[in-house]
């Protein structure tokens, strides 16, 4: 599950950026807890799936401002037992800005700038 908002009323990020804040939430089933079976909500796989999302929104840069994913102490194995020591559901979440085009009066702008002066 992706929600997005791109609406900030004209302001831009710290750095003069666009943005468009990204939610993503990854459910799967793994099994034995940890390997995945029906998708994959380990954390390396959202933000796979996170960057690839930000990629199509036209992003050349991210920030990630939070993540949370399940671990063996609150994965849901006992929802189900037995089965779900088996086949067990997870949860990853991953959320943060997609950042779009750089402003031209940036710092990392104006130091790229002077790197490449002779």
């Amino acid at each position: 599950m992706t929600s997005r908002a791109s609406d900030f009323n004209g302001l831009k990020d710290v750095e003069g950026s666009n943005a468009v804040h990204i939610n993503m939430t990854k459910f799967a089933v793994h099994f034995a807890v940890v390997v995945p079976f029906i998708g994959d909500a380990s954390l390396k796989g959202a933000v796979r799936d996170f960057t690839e999302e930000a990629k199509n929104e036209g992003a050349q840069r991210v920030r990630i401002v939070q993540s949370n994913e399940t671990t063996f102490e609150t994965t849901l194995w006992w929802i189900l037992p037995p089965v779900s020591f088996v086949l067990t559901p997870r949860f990853t979440n991953v959320a943060g800005e997609a950042l779009l085009a750089f402003n031209d009066t940036t710092a990392e702008r104006r130091a790229e700038s002077t790197d490449t002066q002779p």
